[in-house]
């Protein structure tokens, strides 16, 4: 492995685990953990449109209601007209979408814990902390650029 700096180091390390989710009997099921993430993710918003999951998600709009149709064809996620455009449709995580969370949570958690396996729980604190810091920047980062 080549020394990388920190960007690169960053990059490398979504790159790699945001294609781990393996499920050998349904390979759709990362993007469906993946849309329905970002529903969950952008919860405290008064509706998430399909256009909000499509900035989470870094996609145009035709990508992410391409998901958003496959998770609700699954039961992972509910579309509901818009309480304030009888246009648009929200779209919510349902209780079956909500298990498959838990479940993708687990695995995350566990492949964190197997990471770490040598690490003291004060450098998993820390790193942790780190992480919720460079989310934290990263959606500033964000606003600032989409307007």
């Amino acid at each position: 492995m080549t020394s990388a700096g920190a960007g690169q180091a960053l990059f490398q390390f979504v790159r790699y685990w945001s294609r781990r989710w393996h499920d050998p009997v349904d390979p759709q099921r990362g993007r469906d953990v993946l849309v329905t993430e970002a529903v969950h993710a952008l919860r405290g918003q008064p509706e998430v449109t399909v256009n909000d999951i499509a900035v989470e998600l870094g996609l145009d709009q035709s990508g992410a209601s391409r998901m958003v149709s496959r998770a609700v064809e699954q039961g992972y996620l509910a579309t509901r007209p818009s309480s304030t455009d009888a246009r648009r449709r929200t779209i919510v995580v349902t209780r079956h979408g909500t298990r498959l969370l838990d479940a993708a949570h687990a695995w995350q958690d566990g492949v964190f814990a197997t990471l770490t396996v040598d690490w003291t729980e004060a450098e998993r604190a820390s790193f942790h902390a780190a992480m919720l810091r460079v989310m934290d920047g990263s959606r500033r980062l964000v606003r600032v650029h989409s307007g």
